[in-house]
C-alpha cells in the first residue's frame, strides 16, 4: 500500500511533461524526491547553493548531487553569491535567497528541455508558521489565506506553475516516512536556532497551540481553506468594481462617486493601493479623505503618487525630473518623456487650433527658445486677460492641472521668467499672440 506521501505527489503530477523538483538536501525536499522515485514519476532535480552556511553549504549540494547520480535523476545545480545580490538590492539575505531561486526556476521550467511544473516542499507546519508569522506583522485577507496547493506565478515575466504536495503532511509523518525508508538528508542547524522569528514559532508557539488542540495544523489548514473562500469572493467584489473604472492611458483615476457609493469602499480602497506599496498609514490617511477630499493632497510610494482631485483619486508614476531642452529650430524635441513637433508654416487661416497645440507668432519669438517645466515664482500674462498679469500656479488651477502633475507639463519660457505658452493646454502669453499682420507662425504640439 502506498504511502499518503507518495499519493499526494502522484495526484498533483502532471500529466504530460516532466516537473522539475526543487531539493536543498533538507528532510522535506529529500522526502519529496525519494516519494517521486518510488512512485515512478518523470521529474530532474534543481538545487541552489547559497554559500551562506560555508561548508555546510557544500556538503548539501554534494548530498543532492551524490543521490541523483545513485538514481539516475538529472541534477541541476546553481551557485549564487547571496550576500552580494542582498547589497545590491537592498533586500534582506532571506528575500534575496527566494528571488535568486525562483528567477533561476522559472529560467529552468521556461527554457530546453522545459518542466512542466515546479515542485517545492512546503510542509504542513510550515503553511501554520507562515499563518501565525502573517498574523503578527499585520496582514489582509490574503496573508491568512496560506499557501496553495498549487499556483501560477509570474517571475521575471515567465509563468511559472507552483505545486506544494506535501502542504497536507506534518513534519512528523514526514520525519517517519524518511527513517522508514532511509532517505538520506541534512540538517540545516540555524534551524535549531530561536532568534529566528519563524523558529521561535516552530520550537515554542505551536507546540502549545498542539498541547491546546492535538488537531491544531488541520484546525489551521481548515482555517485557511476558509480564508480562501472568502478571498474568493472578495476578489470578484474587486474585479467587478475595476471592470466599472475607465480606462486611462499612463495613470489609475478612480471616480470618487463610485467608490463612495460601495459599502466596502475602504477594502476597495486598500485593494488599490496595495500593489504600489503604500503603507497602511497612508491608506488610512486616504480613507478619511474620501468623504471630503483635498484637492492636490498627495501620497508618495517609491516611483508611485497617488493624489486627490475634487473628484478622483489618481495613481501614476511621480513626475520625474527633466532638464530643459533648447529649441534651435523646426523639429521634434524629447521633454520629460514626452515628444514635442515644432513646425514652421505659413500663417494658417484660422488661428484656433483645433489639434491641441499651440501657435505664436514667428515675428515676436526667435529661434532658439527653450522648453523646461514649472518652476515657482513662473508667470504670464494669458491671452484674453487684456495683459494682465497672472502667477502660472494660479493658471494651472484655473486649468484643473494637479499639483502632482505640474512639473510634466512642458512651458515656453522668454528665460526671464515669463512664460509664452503651456503645451498641452492651448494657453499661450498675449506678447506672441499672431493677429492678422503676422505671416509666419510657429506650431508647437
Amino acid at each position: 500500500m502506498e504511502s499518503v506521501i507518495v499519493n499526494s505527489i502522484k495526484r498533483l503530477f502532471p500529466k504530460e511533461g516532466r516537473a522539475l523538483l526543487a531539493v536543498s538536501g533538507g528532510i522535506d525536499s529529500m522526502c519529496m524526491a525519494a516519494a517521486a522515485l518510488q512512485a515512478g514519476l518523470s521529474f530532474d532535480v534543481a538545487h541552489c547553493n547559497f554559500h551562506l552556511r560555508g561548508d555546510d553549504s557544500d556538503a548539501d549540494e554534494s548530498l543532492v548531487r551524490a543521490w541523483c547520480l545513485a538514481n539516475g535523476v538529472t541534477c541541476h545545480v546553481k551557485d549564487f553569491d547571496t550576500q552580494v545580490y542582498a547589497a545590491m538590492h537592498g533586500v534582506s539575505i532571506e528575500m534575496a535567497a527566494r528571488e535568486l531561486r525562483y528567477s533561476w526556476f522559472a529560467q529552468l521550467c521556461a527554457g530546453e528541455p522545459g518542466y512542466s511544473a515546479l515542485f517545492v516542499a512546503h510542509n504542513a507546519n510550515d503553511n501554520a508558521e507562515t499563518l501565525i508569522l502573517n498574523l503578527l506583522r499585520g496582514t489582509g485577507i490574503k496573508g491568512i489565506c496560506g499557501m496553495a496547493e498549487q499556483s501560477v506565478q509570474t517571475i521575471d515575466g515567465l509563468p511559472l506553475t507552483v505545486v506544494r504536495p506535501l502542504l497536507g503532511v506534518s513534519r512528523a509523518n514526514i520525519a517517519d516516512f524518511v527513517a522508514a525508508n532511509n532517505i538520506p538528508f541534512r540538517e540545516d542547524r540555524t534551524n535549531a536556532d530561536i532568534t529566528y522569528k519563524r523558529n521561535r514559532i516552530r520550537h515554542q508557539i505551536l507546540p502549545v497551540m498542539e498541547e491546546i488542540n492535538p488537531s491544531a495544523l488541520k484546525t489551521l489548514a481548515a482555517d485557511m481553506e476558509n480564508f480562501r473562500e472568502v478571498s474568493a469572493l472578495a476578489d470578484s467584489y474587486y474585479q467587478e468594481f475595476l471592470s466599472e473604472v475607465p480606462a486611462a492611458s499612463g495613470s489609475v483615476r478612480i471616480p470618487l462617486d463610485a467608490l463612495r457609493a460601495r459599502k466596502q469602499c475602504k477594502y476597495l480602497l486598500f485593494r488599490l493601493m496595495e500593489p504600489y506599496g503604500f503603507t497602511r498609514s497612508d491608506i488610512s490617511d486616504m480613507a478619511a479623505l474620501l468623504d471630503a477630499p483635498v484637492s492636490g493632497k498627495q501620497f508618495c510610494s517609491g516611483d508611485t503618487v497617488a493624489y486627490f482631485t475634487s473628484s478622483e483619486l489618481v495613481i501614476a508614476l511621480a513626475p520625474q525630473a527633466w532638464e530643459p531642452v533648447l529649441v534651435s529650430g523646426p523639429g521634434e524635441y524629447l521633454c520629460g518623456g514626452r515628444s514635442i513637433k515644432v513646425t514652421l508654416e505659413a500663417r494658417p487661416a484660422s488661428l484656433v487650433s483645433s489639434d491641441g497645440s499651440v501657435i505664436l507668432d514667428a515675428g515676436k519669438i526667435d529661434f532658439p527658445f527653450e522648453l523646461r517645466p514649472w518652476r515657482e515664482g513662473d508667470w504670464m500674462c494669458p491671452l484674453g486677460l487684456d495683459g494682465r498679469k497672472r502667477k502660472l500656479s494660479d493658471v494651472f488651477v484655473t486649468l484643473k492641472v494637479p499639483a502632482a502633475e505640474k512639473a510634466l507639463v512642458p512651458l515656453v519660457s522668454s528665460g526671464d521668467g515669463r512664460i509664452l505658452a503651456i503645451i498641452g493646454f492651448g494657453r499661450i502669453d498675449e506678447s506672441v499672440k499672431a493677429d492678422d499682420a503676422t505671416t509666419e507662425v510657429i506650431r508647437i504640439k
